[in-house]
């Protein structure tokens, strides 16, 4: 059970509209999510009259916290747990509704990230292949710093091989740490790379996240048996999903002004 406080918050220049629609709102979460009202307030002061509410919220599983998080895109604060424990096989459920989401709303909208690329790095594409750390570096990683192992699939088009994995090399939060990369060839016939590329890495849940909403991977799978999150992971986790659809229906409603 994950239990929250969520903020609602609708503006408008027009009071008996936004008063309607923020009362339908707040009876389909009373009725969806049985949420709790903890303060509900308005302020018609300056040019647009808002509706605040404050509501409890519980979920049973994290999918069902994440699907509130992607669908009604609210800050929230986690109350409860301070750990939760789930398995791998539910982490990835979870992972992979987040994927479908940003890439039904790409093919709706016409929106998606463009993944910033850094500078080229440096990088032994042989030693990736090979794989960089050994079994008492990836034991430490999980064990002591706490990262999960994780196989993560791109589709990638490009001059070569090497280029196509510096660039996504490049592109992931530095904090994950990349132990091996494999990379398939769907289509070499124009002298170019079009194809897979599956990396090995060592990274926190939050990571991981962020990984599957930029990048929209075609897989990803976790090694471990079970996963835990703890609470300030579970808030940022909804806190920047729910940012991420923010920013897309925000970048869709200016291209529909265009």
């Amino acid at each position: 059970m994950i239990e929250t406080i969520s903020y609602q918050e609708l503006k408008g220049n027009d009071k008996q509209i936004v008063d309607e629609k923020f009362e339908n709102l707040i009876v389909e979460l009373k009725e969806t999510y049985n949420a709790e009202i903890l303060s509900n307030e308005s302020d018609d002061e300056g040019e647009l009259y808002t509706k605040i509410a404050e509501l409890k919220i519980k979920f049973e599983t994290v999918l069902d916290y994440i699907k509130y998080c992607l669908r009604y895109g609210a800050d929230l604060d986690v109350v409860s747990p301070t750990k939760l424990k789930i398995s791998g096989n539910e982490m990835g459920n979870t992972i992979f509704y987040i994927i479908d989401f940003f890439k039904k709303f790409a093919k709706k909208y016409g929106v998606a990230f463009n993944v910033y690329v850094k500078n080229e790095i440096d990088a032994d594409i042989n030693a990736l292949k090979e794989g960089i750390y050994d079994e008492d570096d990836i034991y430490l990683m999980e064990s002591e710093e706490g990262l999960l192992k994780i196989k993560t699939v791109f589709e990638g088009d490009g001059k070569s091989e090497e280029i196509i994995i510096k660039k996504i090399l490049a592109s992931l939060n530095p904090d994950i740490v990349v132990n091996k990369v494999i990379t398939k060839s769907m289509d070499e016939s124009k002298g170019i790379f079009s194809g897979l590329v599956a990396i090995e890495m060592f990274c926190k849940p939050f990571d991981i996240v962020e990984v599957a909403y930029k990048f929209l991977p075609v897989a990803i799978s976790f090694e471990n048996a079970d996963i835990e999150l703890d609470i300030s992971e579970l808030q940022d986790i909804g806190n920047d999903l729910g940012g991420a659809v923010f920013e897309l229906t925000h970048a869709a409603a200016n291209m529909n002004k265009k």
